[in-house]
């Protein structure tokens, strides 16, 4: 990993602000570079990795990376914070939704890619082996995409590690969320979020979701921004005092995707936030007509995590998910 300081930056490594770009070393990653932040404490302690923008219409969380790096001082922190706001480069100003453009990937369930691999392959693994290789913690910031709305929500990755799953629920409840979604032990077995990559190799690493339709609001800004914070507090970087939560936290153990069973018109019956019962209909698909071809219900009693706003849905693509309460 080669970093390119900028004019107003100091020495990389060094007590300070160090502002710049980030050049990952894998050759299929060459022509793009990564804007970085890095504030570096005098004192020695945790390291904590941030980022966002892995879809670049998530307009929250990358407003939150922006101004996280204005509010970690030099003079009084412990350890490093290091922040890249925006993952997805090749996507960047292109406003793809949700994939790398150069491989027609979606980077959030590609890790722990391979250096060997396609372009979000490599990157993922260049995030993971070079940026946040000694990281104690990464916490990558997501939500509210131009056709969908989010409750506000935190993840992390359930494991049999004892002690990995007990830090991953405290920094998980760092986060003022509705609901904090414990990813099932069985999603180890597969390529999938950063929490479950890093969990395989007895590392942490965190997702925060908040945000609607790619717009700013100050609500999911600051869910991003209090939480990673209060993540910072934990880890004794900061010596602040915590954020205090105002929302439930409810701990759920199982993310279920709810896929249009035809192309079709989706209309919801139910907001992000909602308490669903066991097949309770949470919209309805229509074709052009306004008939009605199916009634879509939840598949288990819970919480509506996010659903789509946007009507035009195709067949087999999700409309929403639901969170179940851990028992």
């Amino acid at each position: 990993m080669k970093v390119v300081p900028l004019g107003n930056s100091c020495a990389y490594g060094q007590p300070g602000v160090f502002r710049g770009h980030i050049k990952f070393d894998n050759p299929r990653l060459i022509g793009f570079e990564w804007p970085f932040c890095e504030i570096r404490g005098k004192s020695a302690g945790p390291r904590l990795c941030v980022s966002a923008g892995v879809h670049v219409n998530e307009v929250a969380a990358i407003e939150a990376a922006v101004r996280l790096q204005r509010l970690f001082d030099p003079e009084t922190m412990r350890g490093s914070v290091s922040i890249i706001p925006v993952i997805n480069q090749p996507a960047f100003y292109k406003y793809t939704q949700l994939v790398c453009p150069i491989d027609n990937r979606n980077i959030n369930f590609t890790y722990p890619g391979s250096p060997e691999g396609s372009f979000s392959e490599a990157l993922c693994d260049a995030v993971m082996n070079e940026w946040c290789v000694d990281a104690n913690c990464y916490v990558d910031m997501h939500g509210g995409d131009l056709r969908e709305r989010v409750s506000k929500f935190s993840i992390f990755q359930a494991t049999e590690n004892l002690e990995l799953n007990n830090l991953g629920r405290k920094m998980a409840l760092c986060f003022d969320a509705e609901f904090v979604v414990a990813l099932p032990a069985s999603d180890m077995e597969k390529p999938g979020r950063p929490p479950t990559a890093f969990a395989r190799h007895n590392r942490l690493a965190l997702m925060s979701e908040a945000g609607a339709n790619g717009l700013l609001d100050e609500g999911s800004i600051s869910f991003h921004v209090e939480g990673v914070l209060n993540v910072a507090r934990t880890l004794g970087i900061l010596d602040s005092n915590f954020t205090p939560a105002l929302n439930a936290r409810v701990v759920c153990d199982e993310y279920l995707w709810i896929d249009c069973p035809f192309d079709g018109e989706f209309h919801a019956d139910v907001e992000p936030g909602d308490h669903l019962t066991n097949r309770q209909r949470i919209g309805t698909i229509s074709n052009l007509f306004g008939e009605v071809l199916a009634e879509i219900k939840a598949p288990r009693e819970g919480y509506l995590l996010w659903r789509m706003t946007h009507p035009t849905i195709a067949a087999g693509t999700p409309v929403g998910a639901v969170a179940v309460p851990e028992k």
